[in-house]
């Protein structure tokens, strides 16, 4: 309290010295008073409409990719790079990630995405008015003690054309390789003066992008020898049978599995554990050793379809010497059809059990003797004469013969939905005899709903057992008998009464009950690619129709799940500025402000009907209400068999998907902020910043300083300092835990991963400075800016990486011990090994990561930007580059309880996974040409991002070179046509040993595209 007190009585004292005049003064961005993009004390780089059109009008995702300065964005991304956020883009200035990099609206900031993805919470830039924009300044440092906390990493100010009048039409076509329809894009501006002196400015826009499936690329889709990685599960179906204690090498568990005979004719890919021991004496049993894979991958897009849409509008006026400014927006993102795999995979496989009566086993038996005669040996279950009861599996719902619900690939459908809007006033004018004031209020909301689907563990175990089926009077109480007995437990629903035990394990079922048949005589053509030549597979020739699986059944098997949410974000601020008195360089100046930021985020699960009457309703993956994995179980509150025992892990009903929680949670900060210019000479001027911001428990004080000297006319010589300030977010803080899906290598499969917030948690700091030059050599041609910036970046606050965290469990000793009560397996995963808390790490099927202070990163580099411009042949040729050298960007070893977790390791050139950084390429370069005359424009570029390497086989990611081009005629100043063609050579994305083959954080997979454009001026 003391604290707080002291800094605002310091803020207060400062105002009342001061009393001044003021003159007129431009406001850019990093300062609250003054400056110029290019002479500013800051490092800023800055797009005006003029460049954009001259590239055809690039959209947001197109033009920040390109920014130099930046790494590691959303976008493009495939949904195994979009950290769960399709259809959002955003920017990671300096790699540092999503959510430090401020994203501002002619200066007013706006909310973020209301999901919570992966990558923390952004803005989406989707969102806004690409077709209103005058121009967008980018901060390449920290500017916390100007726009607060959330800019440590830069900030990015779009700003609107306030002045514009007369109408602006622009259409686009685009046409892709293998996309199933050309994106298109329109916008329409219009501005004009409304009376004596209000200025009105409307836009729309709209942005179409097609679906491109991967097997439609050429370097999506690679046979397995190729890239084990290149999306191969190893829970398929067909599926994969395993044997705990069966005799296989200890690096599988000590687990013998045997792949099902017609694997490869069903469209999945036998991989043969020949040379592993394990094999019986039976003939040919060591080719059924191994896993049945299928290519999950097939069914994706590396671009999803794709809708956006913007609506912009704004009034700028005065009254007396007062100006006022309002402006409405909405922004609308829909994803209507993401696909993804046509069912997921179980989280825990091993409790998938099939009997050896299902139907669809017994004519697997029939059809292939040789795996018949192999189940009878002990390794697999058998006695040496007969074979097990009951078989556990590693299958999924629906894999190579792909989900007949879905789209035209056959993969499932998902959609994506979100819907932005915003409210901004701001006045501002003299308020008293030299003294300006400035004063706004910002308000911006997002709402997003989404959509998954998975299938019920309850539901499919009761159908591998023949008690599936929308008409099926039977439920499922428990997954085994015993802990040796694999049958599982059913009621009958109408009555209660239990299911005797011999009845279960007999073949007999009542009417309206059916068994799914996961084996592959069940699969009619797999949707899978040949291995030899990648063509899709042909017809099976195992199938059966009468052991095919009904689409009733597989219908009822896959729920629907809606999570609705919103994010709100209220600014309110009010700025004074004036002058205080000459100094040599001329008048110095000052602002004095304050601002609250009011943000609210929350998530609901609506309650609506399923995809058919037989299918449950939307929100049955609310934890609250269904934590645990048996239906009956979670109508109970209390109990041996309730929702109160499932609380601890709360697993849901689902196989794959963990539960959603809802949410509502609020965070108001307050603000104080002074500024002072100070031009001590006319060679050296000074810019001072304090700002104090206050979250109630955690508070803050950032000061900056900014000097600039010009010794000659051609040479001004820079420097910035300062501290930024990040506290915790409310997703970090909360005890409402989320569950994301990560591979894990141990496991060899995708596994839950709980992220829980942490009250405790520091502020997160970071101190940074830029030391450059800017210089036109003497000329009138040429502008040069050379910055090296550094970040010291102490506390972050980040989730424990899930990767790290099994690497330390699976390393035993003190640092398995340190992380063991994060990790939960269970008896039916794989046997029990005492020395790493009785399950192996091949055998976790969930783990809690945490919130905490990470440990320190260090990163510095280099920015260089080069301009040349001049007269030439009746017209003006402009030329230049810029280029992002990173130096380093090392981060320190985490340690947990005095024990190392994960080594110190260095980001910087490396294609970084399981570790906390996205692809960081040493070097990213930008080179351009535009060459303008009265009627034409050519405009070139060449786009270069270095190789780094893939640690994990030491493999480097080679470097990536794409040219683009555009062309634009005009006539009468008001028509324009222009033709583009981006990635002219066709460059396809360098490969990388990743599930679609390449790094969707740092290229494209468009290869080359073409565009058409045409615009219509009216003035």
């Amino acid at each position: 309290m003391l604290k707080k007190l002291f800094v605002k009585g310091v803020f207060l004292s400062l105002f009342a010295s001061l009393s001044f005049t003021q003159d007129e003064q431009v406001t850019v961005i990093g300062s609250l008073i003054k400056g110029t993009p290019i002479d500013t004390g800051s490092p800023i780089s800055t797009f005006d409409a003029e460049s954009i059109t001259a590239q055809n009008n690039l959209n947001i995702v197109e033009l920040i990719r390109m920014v130099p300065g930046a790494n590691g964005m959303d976008g493009e991304s495939n949904q195994f790079g979009s950290n769960g956020a399709e259809g959002v883009s955003n920017i990671n200035m300096r790699g540092l990630g999503t959510n430090r990099t401020l994203v501002l609206i002619n200066g007013k900031r706006q909310t973020t995405v209301p999901i919570r993805s992966g990558a923390g919470r952004s803005v989406n830039l989707h969102d806004l008015p690409m077709a209103a924009l005058s121009r967008i300044e980018i901060l390449k440092e920290g500017a916390a003690a100007t726009y607060g906390s959330d800019a440590i990493a830069g900030v990015v100010n779009f700003i609107t054309d306030s002045t514009f009048e007369g109408l602006r039409v622009n259409i686009g076509a685009k046409g892709f390789n293998g996309a199933v329809d050309e994106g298109k894009e329109f916008s329409i501006t219009y501005g004009a003066l409304v009376g004596d002196d209000v200025n009105f400015l409307l836009s729309l826009g709209h942005q179409y992008k097609p679906e491109i499936a991967i097997k439609d690329t050429d370097f999506g889709i690679k046979p397995y020898t190729a890239n084990t990685r290149g999306g191969w599960s190893t829970m398929g179906n067909p599926g994969t049978y395993l044997y705990p204690g069966g005799g296989s090498a200890a690096a599988l568990g000590n687990t013998a599995f045997l792949s099902d005979p017609g694997c490869n004719n069903a469209g999945g890919f036998n991989t043969s554990f020949a040379a592993l021991p394990g094999a019986t004496s039976v003939a040919g049993d060591e080719a059924l050793t191994g896993f049945c894979r299928y290519q999950y991958t097939y069914f994706d897009n590396v671009q999803e379809e794709q809708n956006n849409s913007q609506l912009w509008m704004e009034f700028n006026g005065a009254i007396d010497d007062h100006d006022w400014h309002v402006e409405l927006a909405y922004g609308h993102t829909d994803v209507p059809n993401w696909a993804t795999s046509p069912s997921y995979p179980p989280n825990n496989p091993s409790t998938n059990t099939l009997p050896d009566h299902n139907p669809g086993f017994v004519q697997l038996l029939a059809d292939n003797a040789t795996f018949a005669d192999a189940l009878t040996d002990a390794n697999y279950g058998g006695d040496g004469t007969n074979i097990a009861s009951a078989h556990r599996v590693r299958t999924r719902t629906l894999a190579a013969a792909g989900n007949q619900f879905g789209n035209s690939n056959l993969a499932e459908t998902e959609s994506r939905e979100y819907d932005t809007y915003r409210v901004a006033f701001s006045f501002d004018g003299p308020l008293t005899d030299g003294i300006d004031y400035s004063t706004s209020l910002n308000y911006s909301s997002s709402t997003g709903l989404t959509t998954s689907t998975d299938t019920q563990q309850g539901k499919f175990l009761a159908s591998l057992w023949g008690y599936g089926g929308p008409n099926c009077d039977a439920e499922i109480t428990a997954k085994t008998t015993a802990a040796n007995d694999l049958t599982p437990t059913f009621i009958t629903k109408s009555t209660g009464a239990a299911i005797a035990a011999n009845v279960v394990n007999a073949a007999t079922r009542p009417a309206g009950c059916e068994y799914l048949n996961v084996t592959s005589n069940a699969v009619y053509q797999g949707m899978q690619p040949n291995q030899t030549n990648g063509n899709r597979v042909g017809v099976n020739p195992d199938y059966h129709a009468a052991t095919a699986n009904s689409p009733e059944l597989l219908r009822w098997l896959l729920d629907k799940r809606y999570t609705e949410s919103t994010s709100d974000l209220l600014t309110v601020d009010f700025i004074m500025q004036g002058t205080m008195g000459m100094l040599a360089g001329g008048d110095a100046a000052w602002a004095f402000g304050y601002e609250r930021r009011d943000y609210n985020i929350k998530t609901t699960l609506p309650n609506l009907p399923g995809p058919t009457a037989a299918n449950a309703r939307t929100n049955i993956h609310d934890g609250n209400l269904y934590p645990c994995e048996i239906p009956s179980w979670n109508e109970n509150a209390t109990g041996a068999q309730s929702r109160a025992t499932c609380a601890a892990n709360p697993v849901g009903l689902f196989m794959f998907l963990p539960p959603v929680f809802a949410e509502d949670q609020n965070q108001t900060v307050d603000s104080l902020f002074a500024e002072f210019a100070l031009p001590i000479t006319d060679e050296f001027d000074m810019q001072l910043a304090l700002r104090y911001e206050d979250y109630g428990s955690k508070d803050s004080v950032d000061p900056k300083l900014v000097m600039r000297w010009t010794p000659i006319p051609a040479l001004t010589l820079r420097f910035t300092g300062q501290t930024t300030f990040r506290a915790a977010h409310p997703d970090e803080t909360s005890q409402t835990r989320v569950t994301a899906l990560q591979y894990v290598n141990q496991a060899g499969a995708f596994k839950a991963v709980d992220f829980s917030g942490n009250a405790n948690l520091d502020p997160e700091e970071a101190t940074t400075y830029n030391f450059g030059f800017v210089t036109d050599f003497g000329t009138d041609e040429w502008t040069a800016t050379l910055d090296y910036y550094d970040f010291e970046f102490k506390n972050p606050i980040i989730t424990e990486n899930h990767q790290q965290l099994v690497n330390a469990f699976a390393a035993g000793g003190a640092a398995s011990a340190a992380v063991s009560s994060q990790m939960y397996g269970g008896v039916n995963t794989l046997p029990y090994d005492a020395a790493t808390n009785n399950f192996t790490a091949a055998s976790v099927g969930r783990i809690a990561s945490n919130f905490i202070n990470g440990p320190e990163t260090l990163t510095n580099g280099v920015d260089l930007y080069v301009q040349y411009e001049t007269d030439y042949a009746n017209g003006t040729i402009t030329g230049g580059m810029e280029v992002n050298y990173v130096a380093k960007y090392d981060v320190a070893a985490y340690n947990k309880g005095g024990v190392e977790i994960a080594a110190a390791y260095e980001c910087v050139g490396f294609f970084n996974i399981n570790n906390g950084c996205r692809s960081m390429p040493e070097t990213k370069a930008k080179a351009f040409v535009n060459y303008q005359t009265d009627a034409h424009n050519f405009y070139g570029a060449l786009n270069y991002m270095g190789a780094y390497t893939d640690r994990r086989a030491n493999a480097e990611v080679a470097a990536h070179n794409t040219i683009d081009a555009t062309y634009t005629y005009s006539w009468d100043d008001a028509f324009d046509i222009s033709l583009s063609v981006y990635n002219l050579t066709n460059e396809e994305p360098p490969y990388v040993s990743w599930e679609m083959n390449y790094d969707p954080y740092a290229h494209s997979p468009l290869g080359r595209y073409f565009k058409a454009g045409f615009t219509y001026r009216m003035q």
